[in-house]
């Protein structure tokens, strides 16, 4: 007998623990992982050294200490050693920690026999994947990026130098996949690209050992049809992993997602899917984790019948002539499976970024046979949320009044922040699907771009949901989110693996402005926070939104659209829009300045005393 709303529990109580952890700050305690962090740093303890060390345990954020480290004026290969060390610690850490998770699940007998064993084989793998990840990292971001970065002067020439050069992985109908698991590999002016399983020879012949025995075991205790569909799945997966033949590797890991897409249990498996850190071969990250189904009530059936109301409501806004993406885009919402999810455990990546909510996987060939999984973690952000502390740089950005707006529901209003999380998040994910066809991320992203237009794309395929489906109390809400959300993607400018949403705050900033709701005069942003302003936003989105839907249609590259927007000065994008520009600038100095420092005001101690 599984009594997964028993585990669920013990996932919520742990998960807040960890959270916890920020009271640090508060209080001066002292805790031994965070006390290594700073040691390993070399930083002295101050407080924006020790939220830099929480932000690096907690949230798995590696940017914050790296902008205290650039103060110190170290050299980049410093600081990527450094990063190195961080990693190992939090990497102690949670292997630590996790195992007596598992421990503790099985002393109180919650699960049945071969979900216990799936847990602590995942686990397994999971110690693999920490170690994987470093090599993969020092090979594929430190290593060949790097080289390309060096001898191609811009994305555009470096991706039409592996295209022409055969420098990629092939789909069964013998095209460029967009996507790769795989390396390159030079020797002198000769270039190849190899599988994982070629390059990472040992580390992938550690995982077959640790899918083998987690397989041994599993085969024996497996008796319905959720264990059955988790054999194929993990069967599959290792088939994957271990593929040599760089013209199978891609097939191979498309029947791999198409038995994970028929695991419907509670307890789910992440597995490598996203590929937002290497720019040019779009090397897919090893991600691993298992996270659990959440309790809360949602009715996803009704979201999803209006959100297929919603995306149909545009396709006849803008005379829609493509038949057929349309009817893939209502096939792959009509069969999307919701999770709501807390993590439970996490390896890899993520141990460099704690996994969102995404909507997987990308492969649109076996999306349009099998469908999508789309996770969120709302309970988990919200407590995660409520336990960060205030930050200097918000105070200095935004008057009192649109900031108290804001906690007042963080803290006292929850179920409205929940509603505008389910809006903006998973409205976000299923805005991922709007417009998206088999081969519309290959024909519009020739010059590299498509990320940059697409995370832009979701974000405002969930705010024309709610437009289509307003609800008045929500609406501000709304607007205050967003706004606080398009400001605060400034900071991530520089970190390459996230760019793709700091471009798409680029798009909605430039709007805010267009619009009047936000206008900059000497060094001071001013905030339209009104219904007025809502409604002069909203239809600015809308007609932005129908532009970009025939730009979809039409499969046109990525970079026209965003060049609409912003320009590339330096190596970094830009708004094109004056005053937008400059607020851009003038956040992002800030930023460097201060964006590691507390408000001590003392306004997140009172709310954290009074919140629900």
């Amino acid at each position: 007998m599984n009594n997964f709303k028993e585990l669920s529990k013990m996932v919520a109580v742990r998960n807040k623990k960890f959270a916890s952890m920020y009271d640090i700050l508060e209080n001066n305690l002292s805790n031994e992982c965070i006390d290594n962090l700073i040691k390993i740093s070399t930083l002295k303890p101050e407080k924006n050294v020790i939220l830099a060390a929480l932000r690096r345990l907690i949230d798995l954020k590696e940017e914050n200490f790296v902008k205290e480290l650039e103060k110190k004026h170290l050299k980049e290969e410093q600081i990527i050693h450094i990063k190195h060390l961080l990693y190992d610690e939090v990497c102690r850490f949670y292997e630590k920690e996790h195992q007596e998770f598992i421990n503790e699940i099985k002393e109180k007998k919650v699960l049945n026999e071969f979900y216990q064993t799936l847990i602590q084989g995942v686990h397994n793998i999971g110690l693999v994947m920490n170690a994987f990840e470093k090599v993969w990292t020092r090979e594929i971001i430190e290593k060949n990026n790097k080289i390309l970065d060096s001898i191609f002067p811009s994305l555009d020439e470096a991706l039409q130098f592996l295209s022409e050069n055969g420098l990629y992985q092939r789909e069964q109908n013998g095209q460029m996949c967009e996507r790769s698991y795989g390396v390159l590999v030079r020797i002198g002016n000769l270039w190849r690209f190899v599988s994982y399983a070629v390059f990472f020879e040992n580390e992938i012949l550690k995982l077959e050992f640790a899918f083998d025995s987690m397989l041994n075991s599993l085969r024996n205790l497996a008796c319905n049809e959720d264990e059955l569909a988790y054999i194929e799945y993990f069967t599959k997966l290792k088939a994957a992993f271990c593929e040599k033949e760089n013209d199978r590797v891609i097939a191979a890991w498309q029947e791999a997602e198409l038995a994970w897409l028929k695991v419907k249990s509670p307890l789910q498996v992440g597995h490598p899917l996203e590929y937002y850190e290497d720019s040019y071969t779009h090397a897919v990250a090893l991600e691993w984790d298992l996270r659990l189904q959440d309790e809360r009530n949602f009715d996803s059936a009704l979201f999803i019948k209006e959100m297929k109301e919603s995306f149909l409501s545009v396709c006849k806004h803008i005379d829609i002539e493509n038949v057929q993406l349309q009817d893939e885009v209502c096939m792959n919402i009509e069969r999307t499976q919701l999770y709501i999810c807390n993590p439970v455990i996490f390896y890899g990546a993520e141990l460099k970024g704690l996994f969102s909510a995404q909507v997987v996987p990308n492969d649109e060939f076996v999306s349009k046979q099998a469908g999508k999984k789309i996770f969120a973690f709302l309970n988990f952000v919200y407590e995660n949320t409520k336990s960060k502390p205030f930050m200097q740089i918000a105070t200095e950005v935004f008057d009192k009044e649109f900031l108290t707006y804001g906690r007042e529901i963080l803290f006292h209003r929850k179920e409205i922040w929940k509603k505008v999380y389910e809006i903006s998040t998973l409205g976000h994910e299923f805005g991922h699907i709007f417009f998206t066809g088999e081969n519309t991320e290959k024909n519009m992203n020739k010059s590299g771009f498509f990320k940059n237009i697409e995370e832009y794309k979701a974000t405002v395929g969930g705010l024309i949901h709610f437009f289509y489906h307003e609800k008045e109390e929500l609406r501000l809400p709304v607007f205050h989110d967003l706004i606080k959300r398009a400001v605060g993607l400034i900071a991530w400018q520089r970190v390459d693996e996230v760019k793709a949403y700091y471009t798409e705050g680029l798009i909605h900033l430039t709007l805010l402005f267009e619009s009047g709701a936000l206008s900059f005069q000497q060094g001071s942003l001013k905030v339209d926070f009104s219904l007025c302003a809502y409604e002069k936003f909203k239809n600015a989105t809308l007609q932005n939104y129908y532009q970009l839907a025939k730009h979809y249609i039409l499969q046109l590259d990525a970079k026209d659209f965003l060049s609409r927007f912003c320009v590339l000065e330096n190596g970094l994008f830009l708004p094109i829009l004056p005053e937008c520009k400059a607020f851009v600038e003038f956040y992002y100095d800030l930023y460097e300045k201060i964006g590691n420092k507390l408000d001590e005001s003392g306004e997140f101690e009172k709310y954290k005393k009074t919140k629900q």
